[in-house]
């Protein structure tokens, strides 16, 4: 089980929405992490910044490095959700740009913000990525990999796709389908390389309770039928466990509640939770570990995760939060693998 060493509030602004961070480590530097988040007047803003900061102590301060605003009255779109990838030792910025807040009938696009120079300056590409909620730009057998699910209706039915791209994301290809089912709503993917295949978590967005799902494939492209796992959530974001083999560990957003979702394991009590797991892909077990709590009518406003190793058996966890505050937060958690 994982194990809460400290908590530490990033931001915070009772009059703005915080919410959407991801976290990642610089490849170039020691101890150098980036954290991206959205601001914005709402959930569904009709106007919004993502905002960078940086770490050079490993997460313990951090300062703004760089914001980026858009808005529907001055660009006809507003942020949605950023992610953090490194291409060639290049930070890149990963984020949907939707037209409206209704996100039922908005357009979407996909923008791409590079730095070059770690953090000090960005250039921005528009992307073919088609659909909204991309995931971080993954690298696997010599090609670039980028998830991103669409809306096909008004009745906000969802398809999980794929892109790829063989000149480190100078051009991106064929967009594939990753998961597809008349009853089902899978979205959100998360993507790990285990080294020799990806495999993909999955909200699914029928119903309430938004079971999480697998799929695998060899090659990116050709995905495995999609198996139910013993969790209830939304986002997940997943890394592969580089402290033992054939192990990914992750975070997400706990919406099981005890007494109204029947399940497997009991809650200490009727609260939402911020949650970590670590699954073993030998057999798909899975163990979930508490990280923070929440208020089930706050059930829209907490989670979207992210995390990173910082050492062996350490990670942070990056994740927006209400609680008894007027508006969501970022906020870190730092824990420990047991050894």
């Amino acid at each position: 089980m994982l194990k809460v060493l400290k908590y530490k509030t990033i931001a915070k602004n009772r009059h703005t929405y915080l919410s959407f961070p991801d976290i990642i480590k610089s490849p170039v530097k020691k101890d150098r992490l980036f954290l991206i988040y959205r601001e914005g007047d709402s959930h569904h803003p009709i106007w919004s910044k993502l905002i960078l900061q940086m770490s050079s102590n490993n997460g313990e301060t951090w300062d703004k490095v760089a914001e980026f605003s858009v808005s529907l009255e001055h660009h006809g779109c507003v942020w949605n959700c950023p992610r953090l990838s490194y291409i060639d030792n290049n930070l890149h910025i990963i984020c949907d740009q939707k037209s409206s807040t209704q996100e039922r009938t908005a357009m979407f696009k996909t923008v791409i913000l590079v730095s070059m120079d770690e953090g000090i300056s960005f250039h921005a590409k528009e992307t073919p990525l088609p659909g909204m909620v991309p995931d971080k730009i993954i690298s696997f057998k010599n090609k670039l990999f980028c998830a991103n699910h669409k809306v096909k209706s008004s009745k906000n039915d969802l398809i999980q796709l794929v892109s790829w791209s063989r000149d480190n994301g100078k051009t991106w290809y064929d967009t594939n389908i990753m998961a597809h089912s008349l009853d089902k709503q899978f979205c959100e993917a998360s993507v790990v390389s285990t080294g020799d295949r990806l495999i993909s978590y999955l909200r699914d967005n029928s119903g309430h309770q938004r079971n999480i799902y697998t799929v695998t494939s060899e090659d990116g492209i050709h995905w495995s039928k999609p198996k139910k796992l013993p969790i209830f959530g939304q986002r997940v974001t997943a890394l592969k466990d580089e402290d033992r083999d054939r192990y990914v560990i992750g975070a997400f957003r706990n919406t099981y509640i005890p007494n109204i979702y029947p399940f497997e394991y009991e809650l200490e009590s009727p609260k939402l939770e911020v949650s970590a797991f670590e699954h073993n892909l030998d057999n798909d077990k899975i163990e979930v570990s508490k990280i923070d709590w929440e208020h089930p009518e706050n059930q829209y406003h907490y989670g979207y995760t992210g995390i990173v190793r910082t050492a062996p058996n350490e990670y942070i966890i990056a994740y927006y939060i209400r609680q008894n505050r007027r508006n969501p937060y970022v906020k870190l958690a730092f824990v420990e693998k047991p050894k």
